[in-house]
């Protein structure tokens, strides 16, 4: 099973980020009385807007600003992605094929620019071994396939700026010799070691999400200390940490 990121994230916090910034401004700027609030929000309904949209882009606007002001917006991100689940574990599927449980892991720490949605510098990437379990035939009654080596599900070779504000990842699935069987039961077909190597992408949450209500259909959440967001797809567990830097 492969990972392919979903483009969800950024197209529905990009919507709500880009609505939170502007209506906020003018009610950030001063401490209205209650008489100036009501008149205020009573003016905002009569343009047809809810008020609290602009109260709830208030409290957006100002909870960005710990992440856009100082050291020219850049935020440090700590990135831990998990995989687990199942993957095929064979190089060429038309000669023959296993699958197994697996799991897997990759660090990554980089540099964000948030106004521009940008990877500034040269990110770090610690890859980790993977960990196969239960090879396995496709069919339950046949005989298991046979590793001759270490399958390594994903190794990160390297990351790059990408389109829309994401992360172009290189990464890389290293197959053994495996050796499969043949009709079920019968002789053993060696099945020859390879690299395959694609592009992915990965989308960065904005940590302006911290403060936002997010809907169920971006598989977007908050941890439960509040200091990480949590996105989930297709095996893979993404935690975001970001921290503003001084």
């Amino acid at each position: 099973m492969r990972y392919t990121p979903s483009r969800v994230i950024p197209v529905a916090l990009v919507g709500l980020v880009a609505l939170a910034l502007p209506l906020g401004t003018a009610w950030a700027q001063t401490k209205m009385s209650p008489q100036d609030e009501a008149i205020y929000k009573a003016m905002i309904k009569s343009t047809g807007v809810d008020p609290g949209m602009v109260t709830d882009a208030k409290t957006q606007n100002d909870a960005s600003r710990q992440w856009t002001e100082g050291n020219g917006g850049v935020i440090d991100y700590h990135i831990v992605g998990v995989y687990q689940g199942q993957a095929i574990i064979s190089s060429d599927t038309s000669k023959g094929s296993g699958r197994a449980d697996v799991t897997d892991r990759v660090v990554i720490d980089l540099k964000w620019k948030l106004s521009e949605a940008k990877l500034v510098g040269t990110p770090s990437i610690q890859n980790t071994k993977t960990v196969l379990t239960n090879p396995r035939d496709y069919e339950p009654s046949c005989l298991p396939p046979v590793l001759k080596g270490e399958y390594e599900h994903y190794e990160l070779l390297g990351i790059k700026n990408g389109l829309g504000g994401a992360l172009e990842l290189q990464v890389q699935t290293t197959y053994p010799v495996v050796e499969v069987v043949q009709f079920c039961t019968g002789a053993r077909k060696a099945i020859p070691a390879g690299r395959k190597t694609r592009m992915e992408e990965l989308n960065v949450p904005s940590p302006v999400a911290f403060s936002m209500p997010l809907p169920d259909s971006v598989g977007l959440r908050v941890s439960p200390d509040k200091k990480s967001l949590i996105y989930k797809n297709a095996g893979w567990t993404w935690t975001f940490t970001p921290v503003a830097r001084k």
